[in-house]
């Protein structure tokens, strides 16, 4: 596993930073809590309402040596990507910077159906934090609707054709069929967005044990709005995604995801090019 890497915009003009860690996770754990309701009516039917999923992850590491440089400027690097967090920010993750990937289904394509096994793609939306990164045989990957709709899966690469964009799956077929439900195509270990949620404020993420090593723990949500990225319906486009370190800090104003990603244009020139979004 290469180099665990975070990624995220401190600063509201939009400069890239990035959170590398000299020790991989010790644990990664889906933790996703779907919101549902079930009752019984008089003649004993159930009826169900389901409100979607808060996706969720938790990231640990454990006994990093305060005894090294490398475990020092680990604790260092996280008490900052911690600090953004606490305010508000976003951040996005990957296990493996080079596995930094992330699509959306092709424009003007067909959007990902049940039974399909071959996927056409955007390029990786995440190119400008990690232009090398790239998806190949034998990865696995996670496709996942908006959280709304919850639903989502994680299949086998057999390929991947940067030149058509097409992603081929090893023969498992898809589950689900994600018309209509902005979907989204990650390798497995990766998030574009994630936000610290307000329940897990309370907790401490970093125990030191008698300054020998610390511990870690993060649990981390999707930030839902960015399924809105390169949405094929009516064009696509993203407002409001609450993706700055400035959302709890000026009366109720949130950054958009545009300037918080750095879109040549909006967050002023020579500004990093992130996700390119077309806003409606």
């Amino acid at each position: 596993m290469g180099t665990p890497r975070f990624y995220y915009y401190p600063d509201p003009g939009g400069s890239l930073t990035e959170g590398a860690l000299n020790r991989s996770l010790t644990r990664l754990e889906q933790i996703d809590q779907p919101l549902r309701t079930d009752v019984y009516g008089g003649e004993q039917r159930p009826w169900v309402q389901f409100f979607g999923t808060r996706r969720r992850v938790r990231l640990v590491w454990e006994r990093i040596s305060l005894l090294t440089t490398a475990g020092r400027a680990d604790l260092r690097t996280l008490q900052a990507v911690i600090a953004h967090l606490q305010v508000g920010g976003v951040v996005g993750f990957s296990a493996d910077s080079a596995k930094t990937w992330c699509a959306a289904p092709g424009i003007g394509a067909r959007v990902w159906s049940r039974g399909s096994t071959s996927l056409y793609t955007t390029a990786n939306l995440l190119a400008a934090w990690a232009p090398l990164a790239s998806i190949a045989a034998a990865d696995e990957v996670v496709i996942e609707s908006h959280p709304v709709y919850g639903l989502a899966e994680q299949r086998l690469v057999s390929s991947w054709t940067s030149s058509t964009r097409t992603l081929a799956l090893d023969s498992e077929k898809l589950v689900f069929d994600y018309q209509d439900t902005d979907p989204l195509l990650r390798w497995y270990r990766s998030w574009p967005a994630l936000r610290l949620p307000a329940d897990a404020l309370p907790n401490a993420p970093i125990v030191n044990e008698r300054g020998l090593h610390f511990d870690c723990t993060l649990t981390l949500e999707v930030e839902p709005q960015i399924h809105r990225v390169t949405s094929p319906q009516a064009g696509g486009g993203a407002k409001l995604s609450a993706l700055g370190n400035t959302t709890s800090r000026l009366g109720g104003a949130r950054e958009t995801l545009e300037s918080l990603l750095g879109v040549t244009g909006l967050s002023g020139a020579g500004g990093p090019s992130a996700l390119r979004l077309r806003v409606r």
